[in-house]
């Protein structure tokens, strides 16, 4: 489908904040905004330049609920990559004309509507599908401003105490690195292609293993593999070996399952 942006990559963790000053101070990361809602709390973040990054998402859980028992299984790591569209119940529908199984479906809060596609065997990870009705500013605004205008902002619902994260600001950032593609294994390259492009609307190159995937806001590398699930996001410049989160890397060299 035209119109669809990568959105961020999300990551599972137990502090956000905590995560957050790391990565500030590890890779000048830039605190986008952030929420809190009954279970979980959420901050966004820009790592790199104007011209050149990637956001990637802290979840923290609050309260008893689905990421509690995401850590409590898997510990820390990936949890889902997000992609808004333009139309969310027209992609909902193809979605399901391919199989996949749609959960979570929320179309009545204009400022963040969301549907889930499972987790399934071919990729093992959650993608969120989201439609707002209100945008982030261009990335040479959020870097050069510590001001968020929150009205304008997109926003969940239920969600409160929108500028928790704040105190990021006090951890002075490090050298800018640039984070950039996730990298995602795949047992079934040929419905990555159906769904990532036919579905997602991806610009697509490929070899003999491997897709990759780009959209306005980020790409996407998908590898043939045994297990699926991401591996990690691609990173130029921070500390030397990159930046672990689970069993995952951001770095220059991203481990594949077997």
């Amino acid at each position: 489908m035209a119109g669809v942006a990568l959105d961020h990559t999300s990551f599972a963790v137990h502090d956000a904040m905590s995560w957050a000053r790391r990565l500030r101070r590890e890779l000048g990361a830039t605190p986008i905004f952030g929420e809190r809602l009954a279970q979980f709390g959420y901050l966004l973040l820009h790592v790199g330049t104007a011209d050149d990054g990637a956001r990637l998402e802290l979840l923290e859980p609050r309260g008893e609920g689905f990421l509690t028992r995401f850590l409590d299984a898997r510990g820390e790591g990936p949890h889902h990559i997000t992609f808004v569209v333009p139309d969310l119940r027209a992609i909902v529908a193809h979605a399901r004309a391919l199989g996949l199984t749609v959960v979570g479906e929320d179309y009545d809060h204009p400022p963040w509507r969301e549907a889930f596609i499972a987790p399934d065997a071919k990729h093992g990870v959650v993608i969120q599908l989201a439609q707002s009705d209100r945008s982030y500013p261009p990335v040479d605004r959020l870097l050069s401003t510590r001001t968020r205008g929150i009205e304008n902002l997109p926003s969940s619902r239920g969600a409160t105490e929108p500028l928790w994260w704040t105190p990021l600001w006090e951890t002075a950032p490090g050298a800018v690195a640039r984070l950039g593609t996730t990298h995602l294994a795949s047992t079934d390259l040929e419905f990555s292609r159906l769904v990532f492009g036919d579905l997602l609307g991806a610009r697509m190159t490929e070899d003999v293993s491997a897709l990759d995937l780009s959209w306005p806001g980020g790409s996407v590398r998908v590898h043939a593999a045994d297990r699926p699930g991401v591996t990690g996001m691609s990173l130029r410049g921070g500390p030397a070996g990159g930046i672990e989160i689970g069993p995952v890397r951001l770095g220059t060299e991203v481990l594949h399952s077997g």
